[in-house]
């Protein structure tokens, strides 16, 4: 389901952190890094949310370390 992931990354880009959207993007940063990539274009939108994550250190539930490990499972399909 491309569309619905793409629709989740765009919901997640155009949300914010304001007046009890936290848990909106919680779920949607959650659909997308447990996402499955099937496209080069799904991986930079997954990096995206990874990036500033693992920049502040991290996600205590590990859903970013799975998502890296997601995307380098299809770029291992590549070869």
């Amino acid at each position: 389901m491309v569309v619905a992931f793409q629709e989740t990354v765009e919901a997640y880009r155009t949300s914010t952190d304001t007046e009890g959207d936290h848990d909106v993007l919680e779920t949607l940063e959650g659909l997308i890094l447990n996402h499955i990539p099937q496209s080069i274009a799904e991986i930079v939108s997954m990096l995206a949310v990874i990036i500033p994550s693992v920049e502040l250190g991290g996600r205590g539930d590990g859903a970013d370390v799975a998502a890296l490990e997601h995307i380098q499972a299809y770029l291992k399909r590549l070869e």
